[in-house]
């Protein structure tokens, strides 16, 4: 397809278009009667073709174009964009014989008749638009990152967006329009790659040499080697049951602080670079390990508690340590008790900490060194690990989760843009960056995740008697069994990328893929207690992520007409006309919604905030609630009144394990006894209670059959990482085909 037509739009004038009588917003994709009135939302598409309407107001826009501009490196049929044009002229209210807005003009395309006023932000006044003469029209062969699609796609409340570094969180929003992020192809050296673990890397100031943990029989222990493949010498001794986690090394060079960890006691700790005896500065912030780094007058660490820790952890916020006191204290600074912010850096000018703000739906954020209020710096709302500044003081380095695989990227903070590192297959997270130097240092990590078969009537050690269920050479996770006992669906990237796959047990030739679909591997599909539908979030045909309701026999998905731009979590409610949703309500922060949508658009009839996900207690006539950020568990009743703490699990991660039996709702909770007892929620010494085993694999979805009374689970049982490393300028290489790519996926 050509790569040649012009895009008017960069930068665009406004987020708000008067055209006609009617207002676009862009951001929400609205269109409204100026004089007031229920506002019409487009599709992602649909806007696409107006901006480029827009783009060419009075002039003949050729269908070629729009396939090229709204549905780029893609073979669309004319059907989508009729169906796009039809739906622009029935928010308009226009007459396709006797247009006043959008003009078909035969054999040729589409006309923009109506008069287009761009409108200002503040004073909401209009702002005519010169025409571009013909002779400054750009004529690049950068649709894919420069023309309309970047537009369209930034507007459309993508979970990759960015927003500017400069406004401060009170003015953001959720659809801001931001700089494309782009993509580059890089290479990277291993230079840390035995059979054993090697994690969470840390770089010299000079960046010559590297100091990372190695796992071993029986603990761990910190290893240092200069930043090639050569071999490496151990820094501190391995002893059994030590564990020595996540180094990071003094501004001076001259000492590295750590982790460490025996039995259930986790100590910071300090060694020379050199070698030699270690110093104890302090307690972890909890019984867990979890990152530190320094200030750059290098007499302070600054941590904060990592996820997954026990219930008794404190707050999940910045704390700071100064070494001569040897005592952890809360930074000053503006949060929400539900916050989870985590691995702090602060910049080698001393004026800035930047963190992780939340987990599944998290974000990077930064504030003053002395604390105050942060400000949000991306709008990416994934799993981020690790992050390092750079030292022009500018850029920050940080890893994120996008379609099954972990990216580097390097964020300008002056502009927002994000350029993203593609490097092979493998995952990269965890980066370290040298202090006077553009060094870059990460963990490549490796693991597979599988799904077994629990049969819980083998009683206590049902776990170790498991069975793998689907095996392949790629990932299976998240299996939800139908009430039938029969179809199963699941995760996998057999195929080499992410896919919904269903199965029905009697056949083992019905496995089959949902294609065009990408799911986001949060939690199980929710099936319909009739077993013919499941409810699944993901994402087809470019659309902005939303909730889909499957239909396995006939291969159908369809996209619900939920409010929520970001939902997280969804579950059938026993009334056929409500749907219970988890979303994001800003900034990371999760809430439950109770819809009626028997009306259109949907009702919501109540909320509640904080809720991670939910689970239907027919047995009970109740919603059972986790709780973001906390090992609490709360039930409601079916209107989302009379909510009361019924249950804590011992890791909050744990109470997103509840399913649904025919008995009530259970969990898959630990205690000091047994790392997984299978139990009914509220009712921790009820009998039914029953120790599945001890062995350590790391959960990641769980749900019941109740015709063969089993649990189908999928675990992370491998797990491998090596050290890599590459320079800052690889971010500023060029793609391979010499054009940029839009990072507009969720």
């Amino acid at each position: 397809m050509l790569k040649s037509h012009p895009n008017l739009l960069q930068p665009r004038p406004s987020d708000r278009v008067r055209i006609g009588d009617r207002v676009v917003d862009i951001p929400l994709r609205e269109i409204a009667p100026m004089e007031g009135g229920e506002p019409v939302r487009i599709t992602l598409k649909a806007l696409g073709v107006l901006l480029a309407l827009v783009a060419h107001a009075g002039k003949p826009v050729s269908r070629e174009a729009l396939f090229e501009w709204v549905w780029p490196d893609t073979l669309p049929t004319d059907d989508v964009l009729t169906q796009a044009v039809t739906q622009l002229r029935k928010a308009f209210a226009d007459d396709r014989e006797r247009p006043r807005y959008i003009e078909t003009i035969a054999k040729q395309g589409y006309r923009l008749v109506a008069p287009v006023v761009w409108l200002q932000e503040e004073a909401q006044q209009p702002v005519d638009v010169p025409p571009v003469p013909a002779s400054a029209r750009p004529r690049r062969p950068l649709l894919v990152a420069a023309g309309l699609a970047a537009i369209v796609l930034a507007v459309g409340g993508a979970w990759w967006t960015l927003r500017p570094a400069t406004p401060a969180p009170a003015a953001a929003t959720a659809d801001a329009v931001v700089p494309a992020a782009s993509r580059v192809f890089a290479s990277f050296v291993r230079i840390a790659s035995l059979p054993q673990s090697e994690e969470t890397p840390s770089l010299s100031p000079d960046g010559a040499l590297v100091v990372y943990s190695r796992a071993g029989a029986d603990g761990a222990s910190l290893v240092l080697q200069t930043a090639s493949a050569t071999t490496p010498r151990i820094l501190t001794a391995p002893a059994a049951g030590q564990r020595d986690l996540m180094p990071s090394w003094s501004p001076d060079g001259q000492r590295i602080a750590f982790s460490r960890v025996v039995g259930e006691r986790c100590r910071i700790m300090l060694v020379p670079a050199s070698g030699g005896p270690v110093q104890e500065v302090g307690d972890c912030l909890t019984g867990n390990a979890h990152p530190v780094a320094w200030y750059p007058d290098g007499r302070a660490l600054i941590g904060a508690q990592r996820p997954g820790g026990p219930s008794k952890a404190v707050e999940r916020a910045l704390h700071r340590l100064a070494l001569d006191e040897g005592r952890w204290r809360r930074i000053d600074y503006v949060r929400s008790p539900s916050d989870e912010d985590m691995s702090p850096a602060v910049s080698p000018d001393g004026r800035w900490i930047a963190f992780h703000r939340n987990l599944s739906l998290a974000d990077v954020w930064r504030m003053p060194i002395g604390g105050g209020t942060p400000e949000r710096l991306t709008n990416l709302r994934t799993n981020l690990y690790g992050l390092a500044w750079a030292r022009d003081n500018r850029h920050l380095v940080f890893a994120r989760y996008r379609e099954g695989r972990i990216y580097l990227n390097r964020l300008d903070t002056a502009t927002g843009r994000i350029v993203e590192v593609v490097a092979g297959n493998d995952n990269l997270m965890y980066p370290s960056m040298a202090r006077s130097s553009d060094a870059i240092a990460f963990e490549i990590g490796s693991t597979q995740s599988r799904m077994r078969r629990i049969a819980l009537d083998d009683g206590e050690g049902a776990m170790a008697r498991s069975r793998r269920l689907f095996d392949s050479s790629g990932s299976n996770l998240m299996p939800s069994i139908a009430p039938d006992g029969q179809q199963i669906l699941f995760y996998s990237s057999r195929t080499g990328d992410q896919r919904l796959w269903w199965l029905d047990q009697r056949d083992p030739d019905s496995l089959r893929a949902f294609e065009g679909f990408i799911p986001v591997p949060r939690y199980p599909a929710m099936w319909h207690p009739q077993s013919r539908t499941a409810l699944v979030i993901g994402t087809q045909r470019g659309e902005p992520y939303g909730i889909y309701e499957i239909d396995p026999a006939r291969g159908r998905v369809t996209r619900l007409p939920v409010p929520d731009r970001q939902p997280v979590h969804v579950a059938w409610h026993p009334d056929p006309d409500r749907l219970l949703v988890v979303a994001d309500r800003g900034e990371g922060r999760l809430g439950l919604t109770l819809y009626d949508r028997s009306v259109s658009p949907w009702r919501p009839i109540a909320r509640l905030s904080d809720v991670a996900s939910t689970v239907v207690d027919a047995r009970r006539g109740r919603i059972v609630m986790s709780i973001a950020a906390s090992p609490e568990i709360r039930s409601a009743d079916l209107q989302l009144g009379h909510v009361r703490l019924v249950d804590a699990v011992t890791i909050p991660r744990r109470a997103r394990s509840m399913v649904a039996t025919v008995d009530g709702v259970r969990v898959l909770d630990s205690d000091p006894d047994c790392l997984w007892r299978w139990r009914e929620v509220g009712e921790a010494g009820a009998p039914g209670a029953v120790c599945l085993g001890t062995t350590e694999w790391f959960l990641e979805g769980v749900t019941h059959d109740p015709a063969a009374n089993a649990l189908y689970v999928s675990v992370v049982e491998d797990m491998q990482a090596d050290i890599g490393t590459l320079p800052l300028s690889a971010f500023d290489a060029q793609p391979a085909d010499g054009t940029a790519t839009v990072d507009a996926s969720p």
